[in-house]
């Protein structure tokens, strides 16, 4: 019992001081998300499409605890609201480790997106991977608004 009690607070410690950081580096509010294409078994998706929508970007790895518990929020919220388009993409080792994820958080598959290793310099250069990962609010106009939002920012942001 102690030990789960630790590793709880452990947690929480975490969580507090990792959503209170906006470090990625090209999802810095008030800058241009730009763009990117990436697929599923669903298919292909770039993020222009969705211009004229709230985006959620949730990029996450198992190696993050933090970031993965987070996209298990926001693909939970994502059911909740029609006025924001989730899209996660995931960096793990590979595509059968992230496929096992997704089926064992019981995700939404249609919102879920593996990064191959030869795109990812893509996501590196613009979203500032390798300290960290994070989740972005991105406006109808393509301009990051919030970096790692609580569903407060996003009920506030979204109107």
């Amino acid at each position: 019992m102690k030990k789960l009690l630790f590793i709880m607070a452990t947690l929480v410690v975490v969580m507090l001081f990792t959503s209170a950081s906006n470090n990625g580096k090209g999802g810095i509010v008030g800058t241009s998300a730009g763009d990117f294409t990436i697929s599923n078994a669903s298919g292909v998706v770039s993020l222009s499409q969705f211009r004229g929508k709230y985006v959620l970007l949730t990029l996450w790895s198992s190696t993050d605890v933090v970031s993965r518990l987070d996209n298990i929020k926001n693909d939970r919220n994502a059911s909740m609201r029609a006025d924001v388009v989730p899209l996660s993409v995931n960096f793990d080792r590979s595509r059968a480790l992230f496929d096992e994820l997704v089926a064992a958080d019981s995700l939404d598959t249609s919102a879920q997106y593996y990064c191959e290793r030869q795109d990812r310099s893509i996501f590196e250069k613009k979203w500032g991977l390798g300290q960290q990962f994070n989740s972005y609010l991105i406006s109808p106009s393509g301009t990051v608004v919030a970096v790692n939002p609580t569903d407060q920012e996003i009920n506030r942001l979204v109107k």
